[in-house]
């Protein structure tokens, strides 16, 4: 387990107060693009010959649908905002995207859905949808003026993949001083090992916080519980 024995030396940030209405819930890359086997990413590998390279990836990602979902209703009900993230370029050739992913047209050809969210955990009404063109979702979107304009200082990360955008996003956030905590049951990788080495590589030192889908629900209802009459 690797660990920054400095973080020995100093004091974990101290977590501001819960409030649900300066919190948000990021649900990042949940779309059919990279998290279905019918997407772009399985498609990807039927076309090379390795239909069942990513079957890891897509059992861990229906492992963590109800979670996310759970949380979601959580959220709606207890006054968090949700903000889903997704992969969606602004070229019908992804020119405009990271490298890696202008080989999409090559997984015999790109498909409408890809830029769709999957159905269980897709937004609702009129919560917000961000459309990046690369990992970090900080790097390509307005994200943070967003954030703050909503006067958010808390931010739960949910999503795919957990040492990816997920990471990034987390990351990037922390360094701008939002409060961050992954969803530890509510992210995925390709593989189990890679997701709970970005946990454990990202917690250390508690920067970025990681707490469960109960753990924050239970948050959630405790704050209903003290909201005055």
């Amino acid at each position: 387990m690797a660990h920054d024995p400095y973080y020995e030396l100093v004091p974990e940030p101290r977590e501001p107060p819960f409030e649900p209405s300066r919190t948000a819930l990021l649900i990042i890359d949940l779309q059919y693009l990279d998290a279905h086997p019918d997407g772009w990413m399985g498609r990807l590998c039927r076309s090379q010959g390795k239909p069942d390279l990513l079957n890891e990836r897509w059992e861990f990602i229906n492992d963590i649908l109800p979670n996310v979902r759970r949380l979601q209703d959580a959220c709606r009900a207890g006054g968090v905002e949700l903000i889903h993230i997704r992969v969606k370029y602004l070229t019908a050739d992804c020119r405009d995207g990271q490298r890696s992913l202008q080989m999409k047209e090559k997984a015999n050809s790109a498909d409408r859905r890809d830029d769709d969210f999957l159905e269980m955990v897709a937004p609702m009404g009129d919560e917000l949808i961000v459309n990046k063109t690369s990992a970090g979702t900080f790097n390509s979107t307005s994200l943070d003026q967003t954030l703050r304009n909503l006067k958010v200082n808390r931010l739960w990360v949910t999503g795919i993949v957990t040492e990816g955008c997920v990471e990034l996003t987390a990351r990037d956030a922390a360094d701008r001083g939002y409060f961050t905590t992954l969803v530890s049951d509510a992210l995925a990788s390709s593989t189990h090992i890679a997701h709970y080495d970005a946990l454990q590589r990202m917690t250390d030192g508690g920067l970025i916080k990681a707490r469960t889908v109960d753990q924050l629900c239970a948050q959630l209802a405790a704050a209903r519980q003290v909201q005055p009459a």
